[in-house]
């Protein structure tokens, strides 16, 4: 298998090198270019009047990859193991442990005897595993294509924790969790990856020259453009590499759910190893210090719940957006391996397979509208596109907001400064799109923004842009083995690679649809939703011009009767995986119920609701479902009103939880790079969706 390097990468790199450099959640609330971005909120969130006074609050905690920081752990030093041996990691940050586990690269067709080294994280339970109350592991994926399992646990576990456990250590009948996760085959720290420029500096440099294209629609010559773009893009990824270097083939979802069976089976192997090793009795040595007993523990006097059963280990998984995708695809594939599986925001597995991305803007203009909507209910100045005198109705908001749009399209707006910059037409449209996935932190700084561009007032809106605009990249070898965005100047290079290999080697192939038939299929889009559409579309450009196909992806229809019911969540107006996908899907597995939150953004997560949050611990700690029916009111609105009595303050305890909440689902979007984040990345808008 490929080894992680000791020595320097070979491979050029032309940018500004800039040493040490760390990875840093950076950025400001919508703060560019979509889930990407609204993922770099991992921090302090205040929700202000002033743009200006939330920029100035927030500050954001660091993931470094530099290897000389720590001591006891480093993916670019550490080798694989055929069984989980975790070492501490990340521990500026808290409890975390890591490994590398070495598994094949084929599992079905006998092509390679190669391997890969899957990177896996894991947030230890606040309970020992021999406690009679530690309930295992809870596997949890957030999404993409391409999302960053180890970015996800680091900074988003307080959530994570939040959402399985007991709500006090105390409670003797209580349930505590592993939480895991794991970067995909091909993305992140997994080894290999895949990236298709074999230049940092110039992939960041395409990826510039692409945003300055603009949005389909932008101008008479986008198009053709960013289809020559995208053809020299994907073709140019879809070229071999050597034998054991090239995961392309070898990354499609059912490669993953069949690496997650793997991780399973090592977890019971790994859990009975630790009991026996903690349940061994110890002595005093000579100096009086307590060592373990070299006496082995007879494992049949193990608890049922701690001794492996060789496949007969059950999955506890959590997936939003595409990971409900590879949720339901594990569920398919294997049935009778079900102890619970929840999945949030749910993709249509058809539409997603046949790769026509319409299936996921049927509830997209339902929240644009909740946007005006809300900021007229709130006014003026919660809502600074709110009249600031008399009533203001949601089409006095849209009116508003589309004219400032139209009028950007042909008079983009200078900014004067030390740092000119421009603020266009496509730069508007990204913001919206990007402001619907968390729209109780984001709807404000999006009116805050195109308030400002409004008045001939850029200054906050080009503060946001700088980072976008800058090239930097790390030195030596971690500036391609290191895949978590840095958000702060550096352009992400390697997720829009790995959603692209993923999501167009999952579905059906797209070579036969030419220039002409695809430019109505985007129009088609954009008649769907004309806030996101033609940005939608792009998925698709790209699985035109990739013709790597797979040497094995999941065709079978997504039904199965699992060993235990499976629990399905969406939104009301969620813009990217509407409710009914959520309701289509559960027919193809018996005994599974939806559960409904009636909240906007991507993901129950986008807003925290505790009735939600109830029923998620229910599910996890005794299996219960909640009723066929069952709708869940969030706990705050857009525009930072809480739903709560007003004769009541809300308690400090009720405020943690929803920043945990916001700092949690920020992380989701940033480390879920796919749907959203790696379309803009390859956009140049975005880095991270």
């Amino acid at each position: 298998m490929e080894k992680p390097r000791a020595d320097p990468d070979p491979r050029p790199t032309s940018c500004p090198t800039l040493s040490n450099q760390r990875i840093k959640y950076h950025g400001f609330a919508v703060l560019g270019w979509s889930a990407f971005v609204l993922c770099s909120l991992v921090g302090i969130f205040r929700i202000c009047n002033t743009l200006d006074t939330i920029i100035k609050s927030w500050r954001f905690p660091s993931i470094s990859t530099d290897r000389s920081e720590s001591s006891e752990f480093s993916w670019h030093t550490s080798p694989a193991y055929s069984h989980l041996q975790y070492s501490p990691c990340y521990s500026s940050l808290g409890d975390f442990q890591c490994t590398r586990l070495e598994l094949p690269l084929d599992y079905w067709n006998g092509t390679t005897n190669a391997t890969l080294s899957l990177a896996v994280i894991r947030k230890p339970a606040v309970v020992p595993i021999t406690d009679p109350r530690y309930g295992g592991p809870v596997l949890v994926n957030p999404g993409g294509p391409g999302g960053s399992g180890v970015e996800f646990v680091v900074g988003a576990w307080q959530m994570l924790r939040h959402s399985f456990d007991s709500p006090s250590l105390e409670d003797p009948n209580g349930k505590f969790f592993d939480i895991v996760s794991f970067d995909p085959r091909g993305v992140g720290f997994s080894t290999p990856n895949v990236h298709c420029f074999a230049d940092s500096g110039l992939d960041q440099g395409w990826q510039l020259r692409v945003m300055e294209e603009g949005v389909l629609g932008a101008s008479d010559a986008t198009f053709g453009r960013l289809w020559s773009m995208a053809k020299a893009r994907a073709g140019s990824c879809s070229l071999p590499l050597g034998e054991g270097k090239d995961i392309k083939p070898y990354a499609t979802t059912a490669h993953t759910a069949r690496d997650m069976l793997e991780l399973v089976e090592k977890h019971g192997q790994w859990r009975e190893n630790q009991a026996l090793a903690m349940l061994s009795p110890t002595h005093r040595n000579c100096h009086g210090s307590a060592e373990r007993s070299h006496v082995a523990v007879d494992r049949s006097t193990l608890p049922k719940t701690l001794k492996y059963e060789p496949n007969n280990e059950n999955i506890l998984y959590s997936g939003g957006s595409y990971g409900t995708y590879l949720g339901l695809t594990f569920a398919a594939m294997f049935p009778d391996r079900i102890h619970r599986l929840r999945v949030d925001g749910v993709v249509d597995a058809d539409d997603y397979r046949k790769v026509l991305w319409t299936g996921n803007l049927r509830d997209t203009e339902k929240e644009v509208h909740q946007f005006y909507y809300h900021c007229a209910r709130a006014g003026f100045p919660a809502c600074a596109l709110a009249n600031d005198t008399g009533e203001t109705t949601a089409s006095d908001v849209e009116f508003r907001t589309q004219s400032i749009l139209n009028g950007l399209l042909h008079n983009p707006l200078p900014v004067i400064g030390p740092n000119p910059e421009v603020i266009t037409y496509s730069d508007a449209k990204h913001l919206i799109f990007a402001g619907l996935y968390m729209p109780t932190i984001n709807f404000p700084v999006i009116a805050n923004l195109l308030a400002g561009v409004e008045q001939g007032n850029g200054t906050l809106f080009a503060d946001m842009l700088r980072p976008y605009h800058e090239i930097a990249c790390q030195a030596g070898s971690d500036a391609f083995d290191n895949t978590l965005t840095q958000f702060d100047g550096a352009t992400g290079v390697l997720a829009p690679d790995a959603t692209m290999a993923i999501s167009c080697a999952d579905g059906d192939d797209q070579s036969w649809m030419t220039k002409e038939q695809y430019s109505k299929y985007w129009k088609e889009l954009a008649n769907i939703s004309p806030a996101i559409g033609p940005m939608w579309a792009m998925f698709r450009m790209y699985c035109i011009h990739y013709s790597v196909r797979p040497a094995h992806r999941f065709t079978a229809p997504f039904q199965a009767n699992t060993s235990h019911p499976i629990l399905l969540m969406g939104t009301t107006a969620d813009p990217v995986t509407p409710l009914r996908n959520a309701f289509k899907m559960s027919k193809g597995y018996p005994g599974s119920v939806v559960l409904t939150q009636n909240s906007t953004g991507h993901t129950s997560n986008s807003v925290y609701s505790s009735c939600t949050v109830g029923h998620i611990r229910t599910y996890f700690h005794t299996g219960e479902l909640p009723k066929e029916g069952t709708i869940c009111e969030a706990d705050e609105l857009p525009f930072g009103e809480p739903i709560l009595d007003k004769a009541a303050a809300p308690s400090r305890n009720a405020v943690d939880i929803k920043r945990i909440y916001r700092e949690g689902n920020a992380a989701f979007l940033r480390s879920a790079r796919g749907f959203t984040g790696a379309l803009l990345a390859q956009r140049g808008d975005m880095r991270g969706g």
